[in-house]
């Protein structure tokens, strides 16, 4: 699959930030939607098992990635990331996608029913929430710190507080702990882990500052009962990022969508069970004529 800061292409987005995007494939598009602070590696399971399938589509969010620091708070809510997808879809010359979207990624995939439902093909919203992104993360204290944080903090406190976070998630309690507290799973290897705090280190600050907050005020709960493509709602049984009740409820609010219920997964059911996750995902695509083959 693409790797980050290499042959990325770049795209105009919606306040004019870079946005990194990579296409490879031909057949029916699946276009990759990123969780916060997350890049294209979360995909290195389920990526290579559509490959030959369809054409891949993957981008990063302004300030992830290879895309470039938001050149404007505009250009980190919710409807301009939609638009970011649906230029990267321009550029990569796509006219219908199946969208697959990771924690608030799901969101984004949401929120695509809102400004372009024409282009969407199929909706596969992955261990994340239609709105409120941080409210559901370990309620009652962690969600809602992260976001207190994010509102308050100065940008060089918010810089501070950073360096401070990326430190202590280099060090080799990080993995225990995250398994202890559930952000990850026992399954998850430690190089995917590292992969993803690796990525962390290199996040623009201001641009995840303003994403976090523009997602948490953000819900796509009212489009749920109108979406009208078809969808798979994957929910993990251990997920304390995204609580099974969310995914559930969600899924039971849009018409005729089908829920792919991972028992053992955590917010890191992606690299914890990967065959259970990219079987059931590939079934559902074929059924539905999402994929070739």
């Amino acid at each position: 699959m693409p790797a980050m800061h290499r042959n990325a292409l770049y795209v105009p987005g919606s306040d004019g930030t870079p946005i990194a995007w990579h296409a490879e494939g031909d057949g029916p598009v699946i276009a990759f939607v990123n969780g916060f602070s997350t890049s294209n590696f979360f995909w290195r399971y389920l990526y290579p098992a559509l490959q030959g399938r369809a054409r891949l589509v993957t981008w990063d969010y302004k300030g992830h990635g290879d895309s470039a620091p938001a050149r404007t708070a505009e250009g980190c809510t919710m409807p301009a990331m939609v638009e970011d997808l649906r230029r990267v879809l321009d550029a990569a010359e796509v006219e219908r996608a199946t969208l697959i979207g990771f924690s608030m990624g799901c969101q984004v995939v949401y929120e695509a029913w809102r400004h372009i439902p024409d282009r969407l093909s199929g909706l596969v919203p992955v261990l994340g929430p239609a709105g409120q992104v941080l409210d559901t993360l370990l309620r009652p204290v962690v969600g809602p710190l992260i976001h207190g944080g994010m509102r308050t903090l100065s940008p060089v406190a918010l810089n501070r507080t950073l360096r401070l976070v990326r430190g202590l998630m280099a060090l080799p309690v990080h993995y225990p702990l995250g398994r202890a507290i559930g952000l990850i799973g026992p399954g998850a290897p430690r190089p995917d882990i590292k992969r993803y705090i690796d990525h962390f280190a290199k996040v623009d600050p201001e641009s995840i500052r303003r994403i976090a907050l523009n997602a948490n005020a953000h819900s796509a709960e009212d489009l749920l009962p109108s979406i009208a493509v078809p969808t798979l709602v994957v929910v993990g049984g251990k997920d304390s990022f995204c609580p099974p009740r969310t995914g559930v409820g969600a899924q039971q609010r849009i018409p005729g969508s089908e829920l792919l219920y991972l028992p053992e997964a955590t917010h890191t059911g992606l690299f914890e069970v990967p065959e259970a996750l990219n079987g059931g995902v590939i079934d559902f695509l074929a059924r539905h004529g999402l994929v070739a083959g």
